[in-house]
């Protein structure tokens, strides 16, 4: 059986693995945001079919990372 101490141990590791996953997530969407960007500007003026897709999976993508962080950051809190 694990001590009080070894218990808080192992959290504080917990904590600080959790805190850095959100660290590469957000670094995720921020690398996802550029895409978009990009994405956006090639579009410009266009309606091409292709490239509307990829923009719509790309912010789905980005939604979907925003609630990764967000779920992982209440497990932190919790």
């Amino acid at each position: 059986m694990a001590s009080i101490e070894q218990v808080k141990a192992e959290l504080a590791q917990a904590a600080e693995q959790c805190n850095a996953t959100t660290n590469q997530i957000r670094a995720a969407i921020e690398g996802t945001e550029q895409v978009l960007s990009r994405l956006r500007a090639v579009a410009a003026g266009t309606g091409h079919p292709a490239i509307s897709e990829a923009i719509n999976r790309a912010e789905q993508s980005k939604q979907r990372l925003i609630e990764a962080a967000t779920v992982l950051a209440g497990s932190t809190q919790a």
